[in-house]
């Protein structure tokens, strides 16, 4: 099974743009990854892929419509990059609004988490502000690492005392979480920000040439001008999930020795 990343937070956060340059960083040794985005009111296949014509029926809107999803559905309708083959997306196609399909089961998200980890060594899940796309909490119960990015502001603290209590049940851990501060400037009051919601665990620093990627439809491009703040904070979540793939393997070594061990007093 992929490891599963969640990246949820603030409206005007940097949190797609920041899903796109995670990434990239993941399969730079031709590992493969999957960025998932849910949110209808911006179809983001367009978006990740300007010069790409992508029918309707690669929409994520369909496996999410289906009656259940297993690995094949989720293959058939993930787009890969064709400059770089070892990211695919999904997302809602150009044109298509709300009611193109019908309401989202959070039962279904689960299914979609499950079966495209089953296919890929990552899956990012790239969330929607609004915690009533049901994607968004699915997503953050899913995730093997949760980033949630904030605008250091006063619309990001309120955004996040706002949907704290949305997510106090057990199975979202909440207190896991790592925080950063997206698009941040140097006049943003970093310090007291971070005092009000717990501290930062890295900053992801606006950039005028990450700012024109995103307008120019060269999100994939932007890894190249992360500057060191960003990066730092790439690199934490980067061995995050090297410590959890150590511990995967640990815990696999420890369970083979035990069935050897099994095995061989079972001989006696």
């Amino acid at each position: 099974m992929g490891k599963v990343i969640t990246v949820w937070g603030s409206p005007g956060s940097g949190k797609s743009m920041f899903s796109c340059i995670l990434a990239k960083a993941l399969t730079r040794d031709k590992r493969k990854a999957i960025i998932i985005n849910a949110e209808i009111s911006v179809p983001m296949l367009p978006v990740w892929l300007p010069e790409q014509i992508i029918q309707t029926n690669a929409s994520v809107g369909q496996v999410l419509s289906s009656v259940e999803i297993d690995t094949s559905l989720v293959a058939g309708h993930v787009t890969v990059l064709k400059s770089y083959p070892f990211i695919g997306v999904m997302g809602y196609a150009a044109g298509e609004n709300p009611l193109s399909y019908p309401e989202v089961k959070y039962a279904m998200v689960l299914q979609l988490v499950n079966a495209a980890a089953r296919l890929v060594d990552f899956v990012i899940l790239d969330c929607s502000s609004n915690m009533t796309n049901v994607f968004t909490p699915a997503a953050i119960e899913s995730g093997d690492l949760v980033i949630r990015i904030l605008t250091p502001d006063l619309k990001g603290v309120n955004y996040l005392k706002a949907h704290q209590p949305l997510l106090g049940d057990g199975r979202f851990h909440y207190d896991q979480h790592m925080t950063f501060a997206g698009m941040a400037r140097p006049f943003h009051a970093l310090d007291e920000m971070g005092h009000i919601i717990g501290g930062w665990d890295g900053l992801l620093p606006y950039g005028k040439e990450i700012d024109r990627c995103a307008t120019e439809g060269g999100m994939f491009q932007a890894i190249k001008y992360c500057n060191p703040k960003y990066t730092a904070s790439l690199n934490k979540v980067l061995d995050a999930l090297e410590q959890m793939e150590l511990a995967d393997h640990a815990a696999e070594d420890d369970g083979n020795e035990t069935e050897h061990f099994e095995e061989e007093t079972a001989d006696e």
